[in-house]
């Protein structure tokens, strides 16, 4: 997942901004408060550091503190048009704001998780950390003296994040620990005005051009597509159905399974988990495969990787392929656009995923993610309270449009029907001939990065901004995609106990390694085995046992 949002942020034009989408805000009014003074403007006041609280805060009070503190800050930030974060324009108006000082850490994409590991291993920690998991979950880092447990905090400190987890109960109950606690902030995402998922990047597109050449309907079903691929088989083209390089479609969703392999095949069926390789639908999917590969229908080379798997664009650019698995940045013409093939006319169109028989509810496998990434408070911070209060202004409305669109009057003015911020000519036309990636990156922190907030109204405002005519076909497969309200994914933010981590990941590790290599042998017509026999094996490596451990996490899930 994190390889594809990746992706997709180089594809739209402006980094981190993908997969697509994400974090928000109040509704209506201001989240924080001018005054002169240090307090949180709780019901039970407090102004000394790390003092317990049970009174929940009304709101964040400005500046934070009467005289100038710092704070240092580690984060993942991939910017390069500025060499020290406090010369962007957002963040000087929020040391103006606020009255603390950051020291930043800014550390790129590909280096965070080694540099991660030697300031664990130096003890030297900064005060603040961004974006990663500690080795063995939040509550290890507490038990280690490396994180603060910032249950209290949060609670007692933070009424702009907490009013975020009070709008969305996915967030709430991603945010929160099994046994009900906030151990650490996490990213949340939204648009302006709300907490809400990013909805789907990816799913099943056809080339709409090379169709309507051919004068065919958008087939709605399974059998439908067999017969346009066929047409497509007749008419030369040599790969007419790209799938991934496992053997994995979305079309698979149709049989009620997902075969992609994300959170390792397991899905809900209602409240009950189960794993997809193991129902009858997987079984009927890999058959329907294997008469299309010898058909002559699927991409012969496909387990070298299409265009999801390694951005192989080949079949795009010699117009040999005509449905496949896409990202949402490669809607439209973009893929011509962007530079990865110069075939003009290819015109990716996304579709819903097809149901087996016409009538039938489409279905869908998405997380929903709505409380990301981790943000931690370490031991090294002399004044947690101070620095919960600083990181609540992050998902303040204030906090989030300083780090998402700059400053208002220069890169945004509010406007529209919701008095949201809307891009000025000097983001979108710039009269020195920047571009609106290398402005932002001048003015806003997010642009490059995650902080508080993932506000992804920001990205696509920009897209609908730079496209000329008002559209975003991004966003328009990203609305199609996730439309259906069946949804068999199971919640990414399931918590396993240290046994249950043992013993679970080591079977998933090898059962996934099993069922790939089956999808594979099985497609190709190397492997006969039938899925009776196979659904044998898989509970020979332990299945049933994985199954009880993520259903009693399932369930401890849904509880808190």
């Amino acid at each position: 997942m994190k390889k594809w949002r990746k992706a997709l942020a180089v594809v739209l034009g402006t980094a981190m901004v993908i997969g697509c989408l994400g974090g928000c805000g109040n509704s209506a009014g201001t989240s924080t408060k001018e005054t002169k003074g240090s307090g949180a403007a709780l019901d039970n006041e407090s102004t000394t550091g790390g003092e317990n609280t049970s009174a929940e805060p009304k709101e964040l009070t400005l500046p934070l503190c009467e005289e100038k503190q710092e704070l240092s800050v580690w984060l993942v930030y991939n910017g390069t048009e500025v060499s020290d974060l406090n010369e962007i324009k957002g963040v000087q108006k929020m040391e103006e704001m606020t009255n603390v000082h950051i020291n930043w850490i800014p550390v790129g994409q590909q280096e965070y998780t080694e540099k991660f590991g030697l300031i664990l291993t130096s003890g030297d920690y900064p005060d603040i950390m961004a974006y990663f998991a500690y080795p063995g979950g939040t509550e290890k880092g507490i038990e280690d003296g490396v994180l603060i447990d910032m249950d209290e905090y949060i609670r007692g400190y933070m009424p702009n994040y907490m009013n975020l987890l009070a709008q969305n109960e996915d967030a709430r109950k991603q945010a929160t620990s099994d046994t009900g606690k906030l151990n650490s902030l996490k990213v949340i995402l939204g648009t302006d005005l709300t907490a809400e998922g990013e909805g789907l990047y990816q799913g099943l597109a056809y080339r709409k051009d090379l169709l309507d050449d051919m004068g065919l309907e958008v087939p709605t079903s399974v059998e439908g597509w067999h017969e346009v691929l066929l047409k497509c088989k007749e008419n030369g083209m040599d790969a007419p159905f790209s799938i991934g390089k496992s053997g994995s479609s979305e079309i698979s969703w149709a049989w009620g399974v997902q075969s992609q392999g994300m959170g390792k095949y397991l899905q809900l069926d209602g409240s009950k988990v189960i794993f997809g390789p193991a129902l009858d639908g997987f079984g009927q999917y890999l058959d329907t495969m294997r008469q299309w590969y010898s058909e002559g229908l699927i991409d012969p080379n496909f387990t070298s990787g299409a265009m999801i798997d390694n951005w192989q664009f080949s079949t795009l650019e010699e117009d040999n392929t005509m449905l496949m698995s896409s990202l949402s940045g490669f809607s439209g013409y973009n893929t011509f656009r962007q530079g990865f093939i110069n075939n003009e006319k290819a015109y990716l169109q996304p579709i819903l995923t097809p149901v087996l028989e016409e009538g039938d509810t489409p279905i869908k496998w998405e997380r929903n993610i709505v409380a990301k990434e981790n943000i931690f408070v370490t031991t090294a911070c002399k004044d947690p309270v101070l620095a919960a209060k600083w990181l609540d202004f992050q998902y303040s409305q204030e906090g989030s449009y300083l780090n998402w669109y700059g400053i208002e009057g220069e890169t945004y003015e509010l406007g529209g029907d919701d008095n949201t911020p809307q891009y000025t000519d000097f983001v979108i036309k710039n009269p020195d001939g920047l571009t609106a990636d290398s402005v932002l990156q001048r003015y806003a922190l997010n642009n490059k990065s995650w902080l508080g907030k993932h506000n992804f109204s920001a990205g696509l405002k920009l897209t609908t901004a730079l496209s000329g005519d008002g559209s975003n076909v991004q966003q328009d497969a990203v609305d199609l995609w996730s439309a259906p309200t069946v949804n068999i994914a199971l919640p990414d933010a399931l918590t396993l106990t240290d046994s249950e981590g043992k013993k679970a990941n080591t079977t998933l590790t090898a059962l996934t390694t099993l069922v790939e290599e089956h999808m594979v042998n099985y497609i190709l017509g190397k492997d006969n085995t039938s899925q009776e026999d196979f659904v044998k094996t898989l509970y020979d490596y332990g299945l049933q046992e994985v199954l009880d451990i993520y259903q009693a996490a399932y369930e401890r899930y849904l509880e808190r």
